[in-house]
């Protein structure tokens, strides 16, 4: 196997006490070629008590991706722990289907899988690399792997109150939009791709003109990596009356190391066991 630029930056936030034993600790992990993160929570208390995130470069495909993590599990002690319960979430492309129906992908390589989501009655459709999804079980065990989309069409109904509201959970060059009907249905779920804050802002307008959002009265609620002072935070003001940054779920709570960490920022991960 060739070898690949291992390059990569670490930061973390909080500490594992030693007093805790690991089978009272979980662990929720998210694995893109962009980056490795993850909460190490403690079960006794609910409490998230450790964040580690890995910043990847230079990781252009799958086989680059299995490597890195290789190295990255050889060196990170936090992740050699040995947790209660594992949970992995992946965000490949997906799609969504009607609870039931199973449509294989037989053109996309790796292994297609089904993950269902009862809150929505539908499953969330997305293929895995193999080489990843047997690499992952070799370093972690029993761990459940499934989309990290999943979480917040399980979490975001609870968010759902008398002001409308329009989701939107943001990585680097792309960006979820999930929104729900009067009655708490699932109105859309879609992917964009994006470059700008002027690409980021046309498919949201696009989204609002095919939904008929009235944009005085919908709030819109950020999830993810964006902050006050970014670009596009200014754009979503400029066109959005309300804006404001998703809370955490109820019952998750924070070791006083996360008193300044920005909690919207890895929403997806909260919820990764539902």
């Amino acid at each position: 196997m060739p070898s690949v630029d291992i390059k990569n930056t670490f930061t973390s936030v909080g500490e594992v006490d030693a007093s805790i034993p690991p089978s009272s600790l979980i662990l929720k992990l998210a694995l893109t070629q962009r980056s490795i993160r993850y909460f190490i929570q403690s079960t006794s208390h609910g409490q998230i008590i450790f964040f580690g995130d890995h910043t990847l470069h230079h990781v252009e495909n799958e086989t680059a991706l299995v490597q890195r993590i290789d190295r990255i599990f050889e060196k990170d002690d936090a992740l050699h722990l040995s947790f209660a319960e594992t949970f992995i979430g992946v965000n490949p492309a997906y799609a969504l289907i009607p609870s039931g129906f199973y449509f294989p992908d037989d053109t996309a390589p790796g292994m297609a899988i089904n993950q269902k989501i009862d809150s929505a009655s539908m499953d969330i459709v997305f293929n895995l690399d193999s080489t990843l999804f047997y690499k992952l079980k070799s370093l972690f065990g029993k761990c459940h792997i499934g989309h990290l989309n999943a979480t917040l069409l399980n979490s975001l109904p609870a968010y759902l109150n008398e002001t409308d509201k329009l989701f939107i959970n943001i990585e680097a060059g792309q960006f979820d939009v999930v929104r729900f009907n009067p009655d708490g249905q699932l109105q859309l779920m879609n992917r964009y791709r994006y470059q700008t804050e002027t690409d980021f802002a046309y498919f949201i307008l696009l989204c609002c003109e095919e939904l008929k959002i009235d944009r005085e009265k919908t709030e819109l609620v950020l999830a993810g990596e964006v902050d006050a002072q970014s670009k596009i935070y200014d754009m979503c003001y400029r066109y959005f009356r309300k804006v404001s940054f998703i809370q955490p779920p109820g019952g998750i709570n924070f070791s006083k190391a996360f008193e300044t960490f920005p909690k919207h920022h890895h929403f997806n991960l909260y919820t990764l066991n539902q």
